[in-house]
């Protein structure tokens, strides 16, 4: 199984969302600051943090679950 870590975006309504995958965690982390530093700017501000997720998984938020509040998400 092929795994990427990727920014992970919680939204205040519970849903969350991945973007950004990368195959490694130092790229990773800059692109983690690269978002955070656009989101800073604006009204809505999601939590973020890096997240270790599947290529499979991450194919899937990216379609059919967008907008999902599974808890036992990466």
């Amino acid at each position: 199984m092929r795994t990427r870590w990727a920014v992970r975006l919680d939204w205040p309504a519970g849903d969350h969302e991945f973007g950004c995958p990368r195959g490694d965690e130092a790229a990773a982390r800059r692109e983690l600051e690269r978002v955070r530093s656009f989101w800073s700017r604006g009204p809505m501000r999601p939590r973020l943090r890096l997240a270790r997720i599947s290529a499979h998984d991450f194919d899937l938020h990216a379609s059919a679950r967008r907008g999902c509040k599974a808890p036992d998400c990466p």
